[in-house]
């Protein structure tokens, strides 16, 4: 049962990183992690740099941004570079 002010998961089948409260760039550091065993990865943060971060992590590395909902906290789904 989720809790109260529990966000709705974006991708079920996604790998969940839950970064919450946590400053950039530990967001992107453990997404980074994530990627590499995980196929998809969704991102819970709540550092505003987390967006920009993301941006600019994406263009860098290839992995693809395929889903973004702008909130408290910020999710992300992340699909690795094939």
């Amino acid at each position: 049962m989720r809790e109260v002010n529990e966000p709705t998961r974006l991708s079920v089948s996604a790998h969940l990183v839950d970064a919450r409260g946590k400053a950039c760039p530990a967001p992107i550091i453990e997404l980074a992690k994530a990627l590499k065993g995980h196929a998809e990865v969704e991102l819970w943060a709540t550092d505003p740099a987390t967006k920009p971060d993301l941006d600019a992590f994406a263009a860098v590395t290839g992995h693809r941004v395929a889903e973004v909902k702008q909130g408290k906290p910020f999710q992300a789904v992340v699909q690795r570079k094939r």
